[in-house]
């Protein structure tokens, strides 16, 4: 299928629907607390054209496809309207409410506009908005835990040749399956098993082979390896990495000097752009000395030596390093155990959000996994997404992405930022501590400023995501 046309429809089928959710979920608040909605907007302004109209409330299409909108009565998208520019729009709704009646179509709604109604009755209007998304990747998530979910499998994926691990008979791909005797589901839980032994030897069932086994790991004092080390998940064909890495192989050193997935990897490989260069990896469980000549000017979308990788995290006690395999069979959860997936699946996604920026500062996350994209590049990870599910048809892949970018739209709009929910509910605080609103002018104007700054920052990530695209994220 056209590399166009699937982006289309990655978006029309992803962001179009959750930033209609979003506005949704503003639009039955204002219902509920009583505020008359004038508008909902699918789209920016300028209005294309109007759908209809429903209870007083006019339903149109509008030229900008970046979102969506909800406007109540006495605000201007993101801030109040003065109390005289909210008197004029109460009078003129009042005529239209008669023009509807002229024709037969009697408004529901009451005439009263955002400032008529409590401090907490806004909060209610701004806060649904993002809890709308949240619950809409709920059931997203347990949709998608219906129709099918790789079972994930924890494997070893890499461990220190001095490590106890090593020591222990461990091999790369092993399968997890229980410490000491209590079964394991995932990386997650293998890790909290481990740690949960407090540096003592543990009994660790393996399968190998389809056959299951117990290795036993002595832990001592030693320093085993590096917390952290980059793994390949790929190698591009025609690369200087083509015949030299493998799918699996941990990168341990280049030229002798330790690295990580983080700037350390990145700036050694840029140092020996042009240039023979000693990498020692771990591969199938022995260390091997490999070489490669990083290129000075990589092809769009392409790295010097042209691997991806990700990150493994060792437990230093232990030495061993597990990940949840990517290749494992698909499992269709009933209702009962779905909808507690729902909730764990979203409970995880939003923890992550909220902690990626201390593991940024920490250095447990690089620069590369921060890279703030538009909505050109989340529809382009949105169509490797559409089309992982396509080739493979497991609707998972596409799933589990808009589940994702609805956390991420919820989230992001309660950030304590000008023109976004979050900043308008910071500004609703001020006023529940401060006993009366703030000049509708002044906030107006931050928020307004707010939006400015928004706006340049958005078109300058779309011209980033532009000239320099996502590569492959969804593998």
């Amino acid at each position: 299928m056209d590399q166009f046309l699937l982006s289309v429809i990655a978006f029309l089928i992803v962001l179009g629907p959750l930033i209609i959710i979003h506005e949704i979920g503003h639009f039955v608040a204002c219902r509920l607390v009583g505020v008359t909605v004038l508008e909902f907007g699918i789209g920016l302004p300028p209005r294309a054209l109007k759908l209809f109209e429903r209870n007083g409330t006019q339903f149109t299409l509008n030229w900008l496809p970046l979102g969506g909108f909800v406007r109540p009565l006495g605000e201007d998208f993101v801030r109040p309207l003065s109390p005289d520019a909210t008197e004029a729009e109460k009078k003129a709704y009042t005529q239209y409410q008669t023009e509807l009646e002229a024709v037969g179509k009697k408004s529901k709604q009451p005439i009263r506009g955002v400032m008529d109604v409590g401090p907490w009755q806004r909060m209610l209007f701004l806060v649904a908005g993002a809890g709308m998304n949240f619950i809409g990747a709920i059931v997203i998530l347990t949709l998608t835990a219906m129709i099918g979910i790789p079972s994930p499998a924890p494997v070893v994926a890499g461990f220190s040749p001095t490590s106890p691990a090593a020591s222990a008979g461990f091999k790369f791909g092993d399968v997890v399956v229980a410490v000491n005797g209590v079964a394991v589901k995932d990386s997650q839980a293998v890790e909290e098993a481990l740690n949960a032994n407090n540096s003592k030897p543990v009994v660790v069932t393996i399968e190998r082979s389809g056959e299951k086994r117990d290795l036993t790991i002595n832990p001592t004092e030693k320093s085993f390896s590096p917390k952290q080390s980059p793994m390949v998940l790929g190698v591009s064909p025609d690369s200087p990495a083509a015949g030299v890495f493998e799918e699996g192989d941990v990168i341990l050193s280049i030229n002798g000097k330790a690295v990580s997935l983080n700037d350390s990897l990145l700036k050694a490989v840029q140092e020996n752009a042009g240039t023979p260069t000693k990498v020692i990896i771990y591969r199938n469980g022995e260390q091997k000395e490999v070489e490669v000549t990083p290129r000075k000017d990589p092809p769009q979308g392409q790295g010097p030596i042209g691997i991806s990788l990700a990150q493994l995290t060792y437990n230093l006690t232990y030495g061993i390093s597990v990940l949840d395999s990517t290749n494992s069979a698909i499992t269709q959860l009933p209702l009962g155990e779905a909808i507690p997936y729902g909730f764990e699946r979203t409970g995880f996604i939003l923890r992550q959000l909220i902690e990626f920026p201390v593991e940024l500062v920490r250095g447990l996350r690089t620069i590369q996994e921060a890279r703030p994209v538009s909505i050109v590049g989340i529809t382009q990870i949105g169509t490797q997404a559409l089309t992982r599910s396509l080739e493979t048809r497991e609707p998972h892949w596409i799933l589990n992405f808009a589940a994702l970018i609805s956390i991420a739209l919820g989230f992001t709009n309660l950030l304590p930022i000008p023109g976004f929910d979050g900043g308008r509910i910071l500004f609703v605080f001020v006023e529940i501590l401060r006993g009366k609103p703030m000049n509708p002018e002044r906030e107006g104007m931050i928020h307004f400023v707010g939006l400015m700054i928004i706006l340049g920052l958005f078109v300058i990530l779309v011209i980033n995501d532009v000239v320099n695209p996502i590569g492959q994220v969804i593998r």
